[in-house]
């Protein structure tokens, strides 16, 4: 891609000093709440969500830390926002079929009537490659905005012409709620299906479920793919990084009609071998034809880290630098942008794995931009060992966002963490009212 000569970039570079916390511009209202305190790592949570914001709550999706291997379990839970009669509950999905070996942390939309819609996949136990193929299971709430009941509708979901998966899917939600998109790599046995086959299945709301088309393949055979998904108006937006090279990691944009047909690829610039990730795709509230892009870079020799923001103009298919904070490889970590004011959003992310912090200003005009720990965020300090991911309620999968309020949760290693186990930690919640 060729960047315009004429491209204003915001530039800000940060010194080394420890950033201060200036309580005028982000104050802490809730937290930190325990959401769980015995859970496996999130599996690939810089990219997943796992945390959507409803009218009357939060709900949240992960696996149990069970000791011993037994069957399948998956977690989703919710928590009242202020103010809120929901109660706190955690629904335990077990898979008592002895065909499973293995899930992933369910991915999750709602819908504009308050449904969940859950989506996780699991593997199969007669596998004897090197990789587990895979199903996908959907349930949805029985009540809106309730998630003590699930209802198993993976009946909706079509088996053919793929049926095997590589479980690396997110999904998102269309607009009105009326059609909805899961995208994945297809894989199979016995190589009837070309391996990781990127395929989307389109479903549209019948009822109070979502009833999905034959899936169809949206672009040739790819290495590992972590896609972000926009459902809009005028297509689906797949932001995703490729691991085509192992030594220059790259990330990739791909919009597909209503139909899945591929009508624009385009990968982002990635100039020197490194990792390159795009971990946040999120729509600008004030242009529903504009998705802003965050892209992470981390070159090899972690000269030029930079956090990069990027427009997507859906209608016009056009992508664009809007700003590039440089920034020391120890503050490099990637993170989730959200909208505050017309010059004003926040970007929060977790430098080195520990405490939890926030860059904010007018991230995307230009403006000045500032850096700060978050209050009430500092897992070594309250007796953890790290903070691993870190997730923001996004529009993309159907979250109510209230203006000026930001909730944060990550997953933290619990004192006990045993990484070949890849647990216990803890989820937890924070709420911050953000914006001068």
């Amino acid at each position: 891609m060729n960047t315009p000569k004429s491209l204003l970039i915001a530039l800000i570079v940060f010194s080394g000093s420890a950033p201060h916390l200036d309580a005028q511009d982000v104050r802490l209202l809730d937290g930190p709440t325990v959401l769980h305190a015995n859970i496996r790592d999130q599996w690939g949570g810089q990219t997943y969500g796992y945390l959507l914001q409803g009218k009357r709550g939060l709900f949240w999706s992960a696996r149990p830390h069970d000791k011993g291997k037994g069957s399948p379990t998956f977690l989703i839970g919710q928590h009242p926002t202020p103010g809120s009669t929901l109660p706190s509950a955690v629904t335990r999905i077990r898979l008592e079929d002895d065909k499973f070996k293995a899930c992933n942390q369910p991915q999750m939309i709602r819908t504009p009537d308050g449904y969940l819609h859950v989506f996780v996949g699991v593997t199969k136990k007669e596998n004897q490659k090197n990789y587990a193929p895979g199903k996908i299971l959907y349930y949805r709430s029985d009540k809106p905005e309730n998630i003590t009941t699930l209802v198993n509708r993976s009946s909706l979901i079509p088996t053919k012409p793929y049926g095997d998966f590589h479980l690396r899917m997110n999904v998102g939600i269309g607009p009105q709620g009326k059609r909805m998109a899961l995208v994945i790599l297809a894989i199979s046995d016995d190589g009837s299906v070309r391996f990781n086959t990127p395929v989307i299945f389109i479903g549209e709301r019948k009822g109070a479920d979502f009833v999905f088309r034959k899936p169809v393949s949206y672009a040739e055979p790819m290495s590992l793919f972590y896609p972000q998904v926009a459902a809009t108006e005028k297509g689906i937006i797949v932001v995703g990084q490729i691991w085509d090279h192992a030594e220059r990691l790259k990330v990739r944009l791909l919009h597909l009609d209503w139909d899945g047909k591929l009508v624009h690829r385009q990968d982002l610039p990635a100039e020197a071998d490194g990792q390159y990730f795009s971990t946040d795709l999120r729509p600008d509230p004030a242009d529903s034809d504009r998705l802003i892009v965050y892209y992470n870079k981390l070159p090899k020799d972690s000269k030029d880290c930079r956090h990069e923001f990027w427009e997507y103009t859906v209608s016009g298919r056009k992508l664009r630098l809007l700003a590039s904070l440089k920034t020391e490889q120890s503050w490099a970590n990637s993170g989730k942008w959200f909208p505050g004011t017309k010059k004003y959003s926040v970007f929060v992310n977790n430098p080195s794995m520990s405490r939890l912090a926030i860059w904010e200003g007018d991230i995307l005009g230009g403006g000045t931009v500032t850096r700060k720990y978050l209050p009430g965020a500092d897992p070594i300090g309250r007796g953890y060992k790290a903070s691993s991911c870190i997730f923001v309620p996004n529009p993309l999968q159907g979250s109510v966002i209230t203006p000026r309020e930001l909730f944060v949760a990550s997953n933290w290693y619990n004192p006990g963490w045993d990484a070949k186990a890849s647990g216990p930690g803890s989820l937890l919640l924070w709420r911050f009212k953000i914006a001068p």
